[in-house]
Protein backbone atom coordinates (compact mmCIF):
# COMPACT_ATOMS: atom_id res chain seq x y z
CA UNK A 1 0.00 0.00 0.00
CA UNK A 2 1.21 3.07 -0.96
CA UNK A 3 1.83 5.82 1.44
CA UNK A 4 -0.54 8.64 2.02
CA UNK A 5 0.78 12.66 1.84
CA UNK A 6 0.28 13.02 5.25
CA UNK A 7 2.44 9.69 6.40
CA UNK A 8 4.96 11.19 3.77
CA UNK A 9 5.54 14.33 5.64
CA UNK A 10 5.46 13.07 8.47
CA UNK A 11 8.33 10.50 8.08
CA UNK A 12 10.17 13.80 6.33
CA UNK A 13 9.57 16.18 9.39
CA UNK A 14 10.78 12.79 11.49
CA UNK A 15 14.16 12.35 9.21
CA UNK A 16 14.78 15.96 9.22
CA UNK A 17 14.41 16.28 13.17
CA UNK A 18 16.85 13.46 13.72
CA UNK A 19 19.32 14.89 12.20
CA UNK A 20 18.97 18.18 13.95
CA UNK A 21 18.57 16.58 17.56
CA UNK A 22 21.90 14.83 16.44
CA UNK A 23 24.22 17.96 15.42
CA UNK A 24 22.30 20.84 18.17
CA UNK A 25 20.75 18.76 20.61
CA UNK A 26 17.51 18.82 22.33
CA UNK A 27 18.15 23.26 23.35
CA UNK A 28 19.73 24.27 20.08
CA UNK A 29 16.99 22.49 17.98
CA UNK A 30 14.21 25.15 16.23
CA UNK A 31 11.12 23.68 15.44
CA UNK A 32 11.22 26.86 12.29
CA UNK A 33 14.38 25.26 11.25
CA UNK A 34 13.32 22.04 11.30
CA UNK A 35 10.04 22.89 9.35
CA UNK A 36 12.16 24.96 6.80
CA UNK A 37 14.55 22.18 5.72
CA UNK A 38 11.37 19.87 5.51
CA UNK A 39 10.06 22.43 2.95
CA UNK A 40 6.98 22.65 4.83
CA UNK A 41 5.24 25.41 7.22
CA UNK A 42 6.42 25.70 11.01
CA UNK A 43 2.63 25.20 12.18
CA UNK A 44 2.64 22.00 10.00
CA UNK A 45 4.96 20.05 12.27
CA UNK A 46 3.15 21.51 14.98
CA UNK A 47 0.05 19.48 13.65
CA UNK A 48 1.73 16.19 13.86
CA UNK A 49 3.94 16.95 17.16
CA UNK A 50 2.14 19.17 20.10
CA UNK A 51 5.68 20.32 20.97
CA UNK A 52 9.72 19.89 20.55
CA UNK A 53 9.66 17.02 23.57
CA UNK A 54 6.93 14.94 21.63
CA UNK A 55 8.65 15.66 18.40
CA UNK A 56 11.97 14.66 19.86
CA UNK A 57 10.06 11.43 21.48
CA UNK A 58 8.63 10.42 18.44
CA UNK A 59 12.37 10.35 16.86
CA UNK A 60 13.64 8.34 19.29
CA UNK A 61 10.69 5.87 19.02
CA UNK A 62 11.21 5.37 15.41
CA UNK A 63 14.73 5.23 16.35
CA UNK A 64 13.92 2.34 18.64
CA UNK A 65 11.77 0.55 16.14
CA UNK A 66 14.08 0.35 14.22
CA UNK A 67 16.89 -0.99 16.44
CA UNK A 68 14.77 -3.58 17.76
CA UNK A 69 13.77 -5.35 14.61
CA UNK A 70 17.58 -5.76 13.89
CA UNK A 71 17.81 -6.89 17.52
CA UNK A 72 15.26 -9.43 16.83
CA UNK A 73 16.97 -10.61 13.77
CA UNK A 74 20.80 -10.67 15.30
CA UNK A 75 20.17 -11.65 18.76
CA UNK A 76 16.64 -13.63 19.49
CA UNK A 77 17.45 -16.55 17.31
CA UNK A 78 20.84 -17.69 19.68
CA UNK A 79 20.30 -21.07 20.96
CA UNK A 80 22.07 -20.55 24.42
CA UNK A 81 20.72 -18.01 26.85
CA UNK A 82 24.46 -17.33 27.68
CA UNK A 83 25.44 -16.24 23.88
CA UNK A 84 22.14 -14.55 23.46
CA UNK A 85 22.94 -12.26 26.68
CA UNK A 86 27.15 -11.70 25.40
CA UNK A 87 24.90 -10.79 22.05
CA UNK A 88 23.15 -8.22 23.10
CA UNK A 89 25.91 -6.26 25.06
CA UNK A 90 27.71 -6.31 21.56
CA UNK A 91 24.74 -4.67 20.31
CA UNK A 92 23.95 -2.31 22.41
CA UNK A 93 27.44 -1.21 21.99
CA UNK A 94 27.56 -1.32 17.98
CA UNK A 95 24.24 0.51 17.60
CA UNK A 96 25.13 3.12 20.64
CA UNK A 97 28.95 3.95 18.12
CA UNK A 98 26.40 3.74 14.95
CA UNK A 99 23.70 5.99 15.91
CA UNK A 100 24.89 10.22 17.64
CA UNK A 101 21.48 10.92 18.67
CA UNK A 102 21.28 8.82 22.15
CA UNK A 103 24.95 10.03 23.00
CA UNK A 104 24.07 13.43 22.08
CA UNK A 105 21.16 13.40 23.84
CA UNK A 106 23.18 11.67 27.26
CA UNK A 107 26.57 13.76 27.20
CA UNK A 108 23.63 17.21 27.27
CA UNK A 109 21.46 15.99 29.51
CA UNK A 110 23.28 13.96 31.85
CA UNK A 111 19.82 13.32 34.45
CA UNK A 112 18.03 11.79 31.37
CA UNK A 113 15.03 14.29 31.71
CA UNK A 114 13.53 13.68 28.50
CA UNK A 115 14.70 9.86 28.04
CA UNK A 116 13.01 9.53 31.43
CA UNK A 117 9.97 10.97 30.34
CA UNK A 118 9.53 8.76 27.51
CA UNK A 119 10.03 5.85 29.46
CA UNK A 120 7.46 7.15 31.79
CA UNK A 121 5.18 7.55 28.71
CA UNK A 122 2.39 5.80 27.51
CA UNK A 123 2.78 1.94 26.81
CA UNK A 124 6.74 2.22 27.38
CA UNK A 125 6.21 0.99 30.99
CA UNK A 126 4.47 -2.07 30.36
CA UNK A 127 7.39 -2.98 27.14
CA UNK A 128 9.81 -2.14 29.50
CA UNK A 129 8.64 -4.77 32.38
CA UNK A 130 7.95 -7.35 29.80
CA UNK A 131 12.18 -6.77 28.67
CA UNK A 132 13.42 -7.07 32.10
CA UNK A 133 11.22 -10.03 32.76
CA UNK A 134 12.71 -11.65 29.20
CA UNK A 135 16.30 -11.36 30.17
CA UNK A 136 15.19 -12.87 33.88
CA UNK A 137 13.71 -16.05 31.78
CA UNK A 138 16.93 -16.78 29.56
CA UNK A 139 18.64 -16.45 33.27
CA UNK A 140 16.51 -18.92 34.81
CA UNK A 141 17.26 -20.89 31.30
CA UNK A 142 20.68 -21.16 31.43
CA UNK A 143 20.54 -22.00 35.01
CA UNK A 144 18.43 -25.31 34.16
CA UNK A 145 20.76 -25.51 31.40
CA UNK A 146 24.04 -25.45 33.56
CA UNK A 147 24.92 -22.29 31.39
CA UNK A 148 24.90 -19.92 34.32
CA UNK A 149 25.41 -20.25 38.35
CA UNK A 150 22.55 -21.68 40.72
CA UNK A 151 23.49 -18.60 42.75
CA UNK A 152 23.27 -15.84 40.74
CA UNK A 153 20.70 -12.98 41.51
CA UNK A 154 18.33 -13.64 38.54
CA UNK A 155 16.09 -10.48 39.44
CA UNK A 156 19.18 -8.38 39.62
CA UNK A 157 20.89 -9.44 36.14
CA UNK A 158 18.44 -7.54 33.62
CA UNK A 159 19.33 -4.11 35.76
CA UNK A 160 22.99 -4.54 35.44
CA UNK A 161 22.67 -5.31 31.93
CA UNK A 162 20.93 -2.07 31.39
CA UNK A 163 23.77 -0.36 33.75
CA UNK A 164 26.40 -1.70 31.13
CA UNK A 165 24.93 -0.49 28.13
CA UNK A 166 25.36 3.20 29.36
CA UNK A 167 29.41 2.77 29.94
CA UNK A 168 29.59 3.26 26.26
CA UNK A 169 29.47 6.97 27.08
CA UNK A 170 31.73 6.73 29.79
CA UNK A 171 34.97 5.09 27.99
CA UNK A 172 36.63 8.50 27.07
CA UNK A 173 37.62 8.60 31.13
CA UNK A 174 39.75 5.85 30.85
CA UNK A 175 40.83 5.24 27.23
CA UNK A 176 42.49 8.65 26.89
CA UNK A 177 45.88 8.66 25.44
CA UNK A 178 45.65 5.61 23.21
CA UNK A 179 46.06 2.61 26.35
CA UNK A 180 42.92 0.81 25.23
CA UNK A 181 40.74 1.51 22.30
CA UNK A 182 37.18 1.64 23.20
CA UNK A 183 36.32 -1.38 21.07
CA UNK A 184 38.68 -3.58 23.17
CA UNK A 185 37.46 -2.37 26.38
CA UNK A 186 34.07 -3.02 25.71
CA UNK A 187 34.78 -6.61 24.60
CA UNK A 188 36.45 -6.90 27.76
CA UNK A 189 33.92 -5.56 29.81
CA UNK A 190 31.38 -8.41 28.47
CA UNK A 191 34.00 -11.12 28.35
CA UNK A 192 34.41 -10.22 32.10
CA UNK A 193 30.50 -10.05 32.71
CA UNK A 194 30.11 -13.76 30.94
CA UNK A 195 32.47 -14.95 32.99
CA UNK A 196 30.96 -14.12 36.02
CA UNK A 197 27.68 -15.28 34.95
CA UNK A 198 28.44 -18.79 33.99
CA UNK A 199 29.10 -21.92 35.74
CA UNK A 200 32.47 -23.02 36.61
CA UNK A 201 33.53 -25.74 34.14
CA UNK A 202 33.43 -29.64 35.54
CA UNK A 203 36.62 -30.63 36.99
CA UNK A 204 38.31 -33.53 34.89
CA UNK A 205 39.16 -36.48 37.33
CA UNK A 206 42.79 -36.64 38.03
CA UNK A 207 45.00 -39.28 35.18
CA UNK A 208 45.10 -42.50 36.89
CA UNK A 209 42.30 -42.01 39.54
CA UNK A 210 39.68 -44.43 38.89
CA UNK A 211 36.07 -43.15 39.18
CA UNK A 212 33.72 -44.60 42.33
CA UNK A 213 34.40 -46.21 45.25
CA UNK A 214 34.90 -49.37 47.06
CA UNK A 215 36.74 -50.93 44.08
CA UNK A 216 37.77 -54.04 44.78
CA UNK A 217 42.13 -55.06 43.86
Amino acid sequence: MAATSVEVRRQRILQVAKGHFERFGFRRTRIEDIAREAGIAKGAVYLEFESKEVLLHAVIEAVLAETGRRYAAEVMGQESPRERLRATLRFAYRELARDALLERLVREDPELTVLRSLAESGDNPRKADAQVEMIRNWVREGIERGEFRADLDVDAVPFVIGLLRFLHYHTGLVTTGDRISRERLLDAVIDIFIAGLSAPAPTPPSPGKRPGRGSKR
